[in-house]
Parts: C-alpha cells; structure tokens; sequence
C-alpha cells in the first residue's frame, strides 16, 4: 500500500493539484497541505492553477478543523468572479460553507444568492440547484421560511427538467427541517420519511443518519420518547465523526427537559467537543446548554469556563445580546459579587430583540436582589417580567424563538411561585400560578395578548360554594410542588415533593395503565402513593361522595385521577368515591361565561375514510356512532360519516347550533404546536392531497354553543406535557370556541370497549344528566361489568370543564 502511494505521489510530483488529491483521499490532511504551501513558496501560480490550489489549501484547512484560518484565506483571494466561472462558483459554495458553520448566516446567505445568479448566467443549472439547496439550510437558520419553500422549489424544477434526481433526497431532507423548525411536526415526518429511504437505498449512511436525527427529534415533539431515543440510537452509529455531536446534543436537551441535569450535562459536554473546531453555530450553543445544565446541579464554579467560551463566541454574532450574558450574571450573583451581576442582568433585562432573554434577566435579577435581603426589589423584577410579557406586542413565530419564550416564562412563573411560598405568602402564590396557566394558555394558542383578571380568594370560594365543588389546583416543580385546595369554607395549601418523584410515580403507573392490563403490585404501590401524596394526606380535601374540580400540572396531565387505587378495607378506585372534571385554570373558568344551548340536537362525524396508513379505520367507530344515535330518537341530529365526514362538511353543518358534538376519529396533538393539532377525518371526494383534518385553528374560528363536545380518538385531549407547559388541544380549543365541556382521550382508547362507554354516557345524557355525572355512571358501568374494569378500557376519557 505504501508503495503504492509512493507511485501514485512521484508521478504527481510535476502536477500538485493531483499530488493533494491523493494525499487528501489517504486521509493525510497535513502532508496535503504542506504541499500546496510547497507549490506556492516555488512562485505564484497563474490561471486556473493558481485557484485550484487555492481551493485545496482551503480543503486541508477544513479537514483539519481550522475553519477560522480557512474562511480568511478563502477571503484573501480576492472577488470570486475573478476566478474561471467554474471555480468562482466552487470558491462561493465553499465560502458560504465555512460561514455558516461558524454561524455568519447572512454572509452565508449573500454568497450563496450570488453564486446561484453566477451559475444562471454562465448556464451552469445543475450547480445552481446545489446551491439552491445549500441557501435553503441557511435559510432555515434565519427563520425565512417562505423562502425556503421558494429555493428548494428551484432545486425541485431543475431535477424535473433535466431527470436528474441525485439531490432529490437532500431536498426532502430541508423540506421536513423547513417544518420541523416551525414545529409542524406531524407534517414534516412524510418528506423526512422519503428522503431516509432514497439515502439508505443509495447507501450514503452518514447523510441517512441526519435524517434520523430530525425524525427523532419530530416524533420526541410529538410525545414519542421510546421511539425517539430507538432512532437517536440508531443515528449515532450510522452518523459521520462531524455529525455526531447533532445526536449526543439532542440527548443532552431530552434529559435536560426531564430534569435529569447530570446526565445532560454530561451528553452537552461530549456534543461540545465533536463540534469544536467544526460547527461553531452547535459549539456556542452546548456551550451554553451544558453551563446552564451545571448551574441547575449547583455547580457554579465549573459552568463559569463553559459559559464565558460560549459568551465570546455568541459576543462574534450579529446577535444584540448574547444568550450566555444572563448565565453570566447569575455566575457573578452566586460568587457574591452583586456589584458585578446588577450591570450585567440589567442590560439584558433592557432588550427588547429577545423577550426570552429579557425574561431570564429579570428573574436573574430577582434571585440578585433575594440574595441581597431586598425582597420587595426581587418582587418587583418578577412583576416587570410579568408585564413584559403581557404587553409585548412581538409576534413570536411558532419556532425556536417562541420556544424559548416559552420556557423563559415558565421558569418565570416557577422561581416566583417558590419565591412567594418561601415567604409565606399562600394566596399571592396561587394568584401567580392561576395567571401561569391563563397565560400559558394565551400563547401556546396565539391568542390576543391581554392580562388575565387575577379573582381573590373570597371569590373563589364563592364559586366553589356555589357549585358544590373543591377546587384542587397543582403546581410541579423541580424543588418543590404544591397543592391549593379551595372548598365553599376554607382557602389550604399544602407542599408536595419534587417534580422527579412525582413523574416518576406517574410514569410507572400510567405505563401500566396503558398496557392494557391490570396493573402489578409495584405500579399499583405507586398508583397508591400518588393517591396519597396528591389526596389523602391533605386533612379536608376529601369527602365522601365529594364532587372536585381539578387543575392538574407538568406531569399530573397524563394521570386522570379517578383511577387512582384507594387501598383500605375494600380496595377500589378513586372515582367510586368521587366525581371528576378537569380545568386549564381557575382563573379562565371563573371570567368565561358560556352560553346556554337551545333545546337538544346533535352532531356526530367519524368513521372516516382511511387516507394515511398512520390512521387505519377505526372497526368499531360505525358501532359507536350507532349506538349514540339509539339515545336521541326524535332529536334533530345530523350524522357525517365515511366519505362525508370532512372538514369542510363539519363547517356547512353549521355546529354553533347543535347541544351535543361528537368526533369518532383518530386526532394527533402536537405540544409545542397546538394549532398544529388536528382531528383525522375523511378527504374532500375527488382530493388527492389537502387537509383530511379539523385543526385547532379551524376549532378556535368556529363557535360552538354545545354543552359538551366529545372526542373520541386517541391522545385528543393534547400530547404528553412537560413542567409547567400546561395541557393545550382540542379540549381547550372546543372550550375558548364556547363549549361548556369537553370529553377527550389521554391515551390510546380501546376500540372495543369505548362504543359500551360512549352508549351509556349520551344515555345519561338524554336522561338529563349532567356531563360529569353521565360520564361517571358511564364508567362505574364498566367497572361493574367485569369484563372492562381495568382502567385502561375507562380511565382515557376526561371531563374538561369551561364554565361553572
């Protein structure tokens, strides 16, 4: 081999060009490079030798991670069209490369458009559709969506033209990015879908396993955890050394997100260092991911040197203020040094380009001025962070900008919360966690900006009296969860532990649950520990045959509480001794007054045509609507089912007149995205393509006077939540269009049990029975038949409650 080599080198000695070449394709980037350097010391190149070499010099530098040093002698060579027309081309491909790995996106941008215009007039349109798709992966970073579309959209028209489909799968791959960025994820799985097939049939594994990674990352959104991790997993052997880092990253944000900070901060470190040195843009961000993952473990000291690197970099961006630059004052408030910190946080707190940032700076304030023994001054950043956020007229697209507003707000919410607990302050706790959820709610479905009346006590408490009801009000947090019990009489508040102990109860339970079996005696054991930490232990929140209102949080919205196991002397469910609704918020519930429906009709669509293979027809959905129908002879009703059960058949029905709306069909909920969410019905007959789906946003533009909407499809009432999010999707949908209640699935519902349900609710129903009180009797069938008792044929459907 060695010989070999030495052959192929001696009869390139008199050609460099091919001489670097080999040694490049041998993996021997220095020697590569010491022979270009030897070609220029023996005299200028002229001409096209002269560029060739250039563009080598640049490779080597690439190959050897010095892209600082490459992008400066790319820029030392002057105009790029000086270059053969060929090469000038390859000189701007390369440039905008190396810019956008070191996250100079708007460089990147003007030298890919004029590369492409370049390509254009010198008839080069194959290098133009390359270029095309390499503007569309900056494009993405600078949130310019739509014109994303309109250059892979180039791409695409040129493959066509010239039957040329080699880059077909790349384009695939930025057309699911493109919605994966705007958090569409549902839509982009399909093209990200076709472009892994089309790059594992051609073998290019490093490229499949990109692919992997934004699939994985979809179908984590979408609440998929197992299925996300199998692929994270999968992608990490397949992906090539320089991308490796994209997957160990994205460990690093789902443990981060489970407040699992040790282990994140762990994969943040290892997906630092395989991007140093080759994507600076994913270098300053694990940076800064990793400082805060330390910080979270109370690790101040060994965030600081993460922190201040991830600071220089970002300082090298076009951005106003530096993400790191909060971190920073937080550092110097812990250390003591206050005098420090204040300049710092202040300026931060003072931008207005980032809200999110804005957001952190505040509450980086209040923990400075905690610090301090200035209460009323923390107090007083927290309230300012609030009326940013309430007053801010910026249109956060639904992107990673509004992601981390999001989550900006909620830690916010979280440390104010604990603040005022800390301090004894019961009401004024709760008073913020109410505003929370409101809020919360208001953003996640763009909703108009307004500030949410805040009711005191004693109002609430009439309420309660007024409709015979305990309202129980949760908030998980990572140091400590608390529980605000409001009954006709009494006003209570009760500290729960942290977040991580209660997810963990939940998981294990729910796994259970949804098996579909009964559970085993360590998931029973936890489901009873939830039964007492979250009920029992509470002296005066349980009565016998009590009715409650609950506001459940983080991961109490995957637990319905009515299955929890009440172990005395007859071991039973919860929901025999209770009857159950669920409430985004207090506050909302309070200030809504719906109005009364006319009279009594219905309106059902379901059973739809199969479209998509990811929702086979549902077997028993023709039973269940039949079943309904045998409850309301004589009622006016309309039933749209098969072909006729569509969108738009659901808008000409006009469903503002109906008393009872019922859905028998699959729906997808998306938690970052709720106006993504989406009830799976038939296509228009004749339609190929279109929506087959009544999304949030179709919800919401639609009123409805129903006194209960019903949804009987799996995950319908929104995905899987995590801390402080708040459960979003069609029950909060159906309810802000005028609904008074909302019955939806948390899981998986069983096809064969739900008809027997659903027959025996709309029973209730027609007998003039409350919603809650139908939907119970409904259950407590069930439980007694036998057959269905395991809470996973009865425990999925949930009464969400809009209006007192």
């Amino acid at each position: 081999m060695v010989a070999i080599a030495a052959v192929v080198l001696a009869n390139c000695a008199h050609d460099p060009v091919r001489a670097v070449d080999a040694l490049l394709s041998q993996k021997k980037p220095e020697k590569a490079l010491q022979t270009v350097e030897t070609a220029f010391r023996r005299g200028r190149p002229s001409g096209r030798l002269y560029w060739e070499l250039a563009l080598r010099k640049e490779q080597c530098l690439k190959e050897l991670n010095r892209r600082e040093e490459a992008l400066r002698w790319i820029q030392s060579l002057g105009p790029a069209r000086s270059a053969p027309a060929d090469l000038a081309l390859l000189v701007l491909r390369d440039q905008a490369g190396m810019e956008a790995d070191l996250s100079r996106f708007r460089e990147a941008e003007q030298h890919l458009r004029l590369g492409i215009s370049l390509a254009h007039d010198s008839g080069r349109n194959r290098m133009a559709a390359v270029l095309d798709i390499r503007l569309a992966r900056v494009l993405i970073r600078l949130d310019k969506t739509e014109a994303v579309e309109e250059s892979l959209t180039d791409a695409e028209t040129y493959a066509r033209e010239h039957n040329d489909h080699e880059y077909d799968p790349n384009i695939l791959h930025y057309r699911g990015l493109a919605r994966l960025s705007t958090n569409q994820f549902e839509e982009a799985i399909p093209p990200l879908e076709e472009s892994l097939e089309k790059f594992r049939r051609t073998r290019q594994n490093p490229l499949a396993a990109n692919v992997i990674i934004s699939l994985a990352w979809c179908y984590y959104r979408l609440g998929r955890l197992d299925k996300a991790l199998g692929l994270y997993e999968q992608a990490l052997g397949m992906a090539a050394p320089e991308d490796r880092h994209l997957v160990l990253g994205h460990f690093g944000n789902i443990y981060y997100e489970q407040h699992q900070f040790a282990k994140a901060a762990d994969y943040y470190q290892q997906a630092a260092s395989g991007a140093k040195g080759r994507d600076q843009y994913y270098y300053a961000k694990w940076l800064d991911n990793l400082a805060i993952a330390l910080i979270e473990q109370g690790k101040w000291r060994e965030a600081e040197p993460f922190n201040e690197e991830a600071l220089r970099l970002e300082s090298q961006s076009s951005a106003e203020v530096p993400p790191a630059l909060v971190t920073s004052g937080r550092i110097e408030t812990r250390k003591g040094n206050y005098a420090g910190a204040e300049p710092i946080l202040r300026r931060a707190a003072e931008t207005r380009h980032n809200i999110a940032i804005a957001l952190d700076a505040y509450a980086g304030l209040a923990d400075l001025y905690t610090h301090m023994g200035r209460p009323a001054d923390a107090r007083h950043q927290f309230e300012a962070a609030l009326t940013l956020a309430d007053e801010t007229g910026e249109n956060l697209r639904e992107d990673d900008n509004k992601l981390s507003y999001l989550s900006s707000l909620i830690d916010v919410h979280r440390h104010y919360v604990d603040f005022l607990m800390d301090r004894g302050d019961r009401a004024g706790a709760f008073a913020v966690a109410e505003s929370s959820r409101a809020r919360l709610l208001r953003e996640r479905l763009d909703l108009p900006r307004f500030k949410v009346r805040n009711f005191g006590i004693a109002e609430y408490q009439a309420a309660a009296r007024a409709s015979g009801v305990t309202f129980l009000a949760y908030w998980v947090g990572p140091e400590g969860s608390y529980l605000w019990a409001i009954s006709g009489a009494q006003f209570t508040a009760y500290r729960l532990p942290p977040e991580a102990e209660i997810r963990t109860l939940v998981e294990r339970y729910q796994q259970a649950i949804e098996a579909g079996h009964a559970p085993q005696p360590g998931a029973t054991q936890a489901g009873a520990q939830l039964f007492q930490l979250l009920l029992a232990q509470h002296a005066g929140v349980l009565k016998p045959g009590g009715r409650y209102l609950i506001v459940p949080d983080g991961p109490l919205y995957a637990l319905n509480f009515e299955t929890l196991p009440v172990e005395n002397e007859r071991p039973h469910f919860w929901i025999e001794d209770a009857t159950v609704a669920v409430a985004p918020s207090l506050d909302l519930l309070l200030a809504r007054h719906a109005a009364p429906g006319d009279g009594r009709s219905l309106l059902i669509l379901g059973d739809a045509v199969e479209w998509n293979a990811e929702f086979p027809k549902l077997l028993y959905a023709k039973r269940e609507i039949e079943g309904i129908e045998e409850q309301f002879p004589g009622v006016e009703r309309k039933v749209l089912v098969g072909a006729q059960a569509t969108e738009a058949a659901y808008q000409r029905s006009q469903p503002g007149q109906y008393s009872y709306i019922h859905f028998a069909a699959h729906a997808t909920a998306n938690r970052d995205s709720p106006l993504d969410s989406a009830i799976i019905l038939s296509r228009e007959k004749g339609a190929l393509s279109g929506p087959g789906k009544l999304s949030v946003k179709e919800v919401l533009n639609t009123p409805v006077r129903a006194e209960l909407v019903t949804i009987s499809a799996c995950h319908s009432a929104g995905a899987r939540t995590y801390w402080g999010e708040g459960l979003v999707g069609f029950a909060w949908a159906f309810l802000k269009s005028g609904a008074h209640g909302v019955i939806a699935g948390l899981w998986d519902v069983s096809d064969y049990s739900s008809p027997r349900l659903m027959q025996d609710l709309y029973a209730g129903l027609a007998a003039s029975k409350s919603p809650a009180d139908a939907l119970r009797a409904a259950k407590m069938e069930l439980i007694r038949g036998g057959k269905y008792s395991d809470p996973y044929y009865w425990g999925a459907f949930q009464l969400y409650q809009g209006a007192l």
